[in-house]
């Protein structure tokens, strides 16, 4: 179980927040300051706590983006180094991606936003030789953004959709997934909704939603006005799985109301009690049952599954 105190989880945020290097680095000094969490937690946090510095600095660094291309400049012209580019972004605080982007748009103004894309992929287009080593330098030192982030990011939370079907079926579970809510018409969609709802520790559940991903408390809040309020509203309580934990905080907080709980793993089945269908073994029980030929229990009993 992944649940991290708040105290605990802000000693994290401080590490980080105080670190001065490369995400990469940092990544590795997380698991020797906090060897209790798994790398899939830490480096969760780390992304987190990257994107809100990147959120608050962007638009600072894009404001001095011509006297940063002349530094670059001079120092390329003195050093002809293959990480000035890199060092910049240490010194800056952001992702060396992030400072390659807003240099390419800045020496290639007339390019497009799909051609800058480009470079970034595939540096080797770049016209200048010097600069194109310099991105290149930078894209296999970054794992905070670009191409190679995106791909191992999409495939993670592929992977865990994949698991949460897995154990919904190995538990007996009816389902709907994405692309069956999409087909009916319905915009917002959870990864699973329950054809039969089920008690999880004695609250029904009607839905299943999956994050490859650390819950924090400003993502939990957001993910809830974006996505998790549209569920309880339209289909009723639901879980959200945080595969690599959570702050506590989370899980009392006001905004859940009374249709999100919130949990780091696929419930356990003896925490699990679905509805029990009895079927009429013969035209015996037929006639004792009269014109009825499916009983539903009122009340939910334990399944074994």
């Amino acid at each position: 179980m992944v649940v991290i105190s708040t105290k605990r989880y802000t000693e994290i945020q401080n590490f980080i927040r105080n670190y001065n290097g490369l995400s990469i680095d940092c990544n590795q000094e997380l698991g020797l300051k906090f060897p209790e969490y798994s790398p899939d937690t830490l480096g969760s946090i780390l992304a987190k706590e990257v994107l809100q510095r990147v959120k608050t600095n962007h638009s600072k660094i894009t404001a001095k983006a011509g006297l940063l291309v002349k530094d670059y400049q001079t120092l390329a012209h003195q050093t002809k180094a293959h990480d000035i580019l890199l060092k910049m972004s240490i010194k800056l605080r952001v992702p060396s991606l992030v400072l390659c982007r807003i240099f390419l748009t800045k020496m290639y103004h007339t390019a497009t936003r799909a051609e800058i894309a480009e470079m970034l992929r595939l540096p080797d287009v770049i016209g200048d030789s010097l600069l194109a080593v310099n991105v290149s330098y930078c894209l296999y030192n970054e794992i905070m953004d670009g191409q190679i982030t995106d791909a191992i990011r999409r495939c993670v939370g592929e992977e865990y959709e994949v698991r949460l079907k897995k154990l919904a079926r190995e538990a007996g579970m009816v389902f709907y997934d994405e692309r069956d809510l999409r087909r009916t018409g319905y915009d917002k969609t959870p990864d699973l909704k329950l054809a039969i709802p089920f008690l999880f520790r004695g609250l029904v559940i009607n839905w299943i939603e999956s994050k490859a991903s650390f819950g924090d408390v400003d993502s939990h809040r957001r993910y809830i006005k974006d996505q998790l309020a549209s569920y309880g509203n339209r289909f009723g309580p639901g879980i959200v799985i945080y595969w690599f934990g959570y702050v506590d905080s989370i899980a009392d907080c006001s905004e859940n109301g009374n249709y999100v709980i919130v949990t780091d793993s696929f419930p356990e089945h003896g925490d699990m009690e679905f509805l029990k269908f009895n079927f009429p073994q013969s035209l015996e029980d037929r006639r004792v049952e009269g014109s009825q030929t499916v009983d539903v229990s009122d009340s939910f009993n334990k399944m074994t599954v």
